[in-house]
């Protein structure tokens, strides 16, 4: 993808996961939530429980209120990301402390013996550091709440991507103020 190529004409997907915990070694994802957008505006969503075939550790239920008992029947994670990353695929992809998210994502698409991604990440979390400087706290809910965004069910896959992509959409909108914001300027 050309890096200079207006974001405006750039489709991206939000992505977000509830995990059991927080080391993508022990840990594994039990929701995957996503939002397909374009200059914007939402094109499509995608939402699944997973069975993360590990518990849901209870500081991570008091999070999500994800119980066991909820994706004990879910179809195991292997068998939800390869529908995600279709999802995905051809996009750029955003997530909020991407690194987190995508430390849980490399660990699964090893796992089951998935091909790595090739799509281009972006972390709202810097991007935000760029657009709104001095702020003293960079968390999503604190973005979210100082960009006046409704947060929906703060910790739920899909509303975290939904608020994700505001975010996105708000530092575009914050650093376009010379016009078309290019690829490279959101970016690091």
């Amino acid at each position: 993808m050309n890096e200079n190529t207006s974001v405006a004409e750039i489709t991206f997907t939000a992505f977000d996961f509830e995990t059991t915990g927080l080391s993508p070694v022990s840990d594994g994802i039990c929701e995957i939530g996503a939002v397909q957008f374009r200059n914007g505006e939402v094109v499509d969503t995608f939402q699944a429980l997973t069975n993360p075939g590990v518990k849901i550790s209870p500081d991570a239920q008091a999070v999500s209120g994800l119980s066991n008992e909820q994706v004990a029947n879910a179809p195991e994670v292997g068998g939800v990301l390869p529908d995600f990353l279709g999802f995905a695929k051809d996009t750029v992809m955003i997530a909020h402390n991407a690194e987190f998210d995508m430390g849980f994502l490399r660990v699964a698409l090893q796992k089951h013996s998935l091909p790595e991604i090739p799509n281009i990440i972006i972390d709202t979390q810097a991007l935000a550091q760029k657009a709104f400087p001095r702020r003293r706290s960079y968390s999503l809910q604190a973005l979210a709440e100082h960009l006046g965004v409704d947060p929906g069910s703060a910790h739920r896959a899909l509303d975290d991507a939904l608020t994700c992509m505001k975010i996105f959409n708000a530092c575009v909108e914050q650093l376009s103020f010379m016009g078309d914001l290019p690829l490279s300027e959101v970016l690091f």
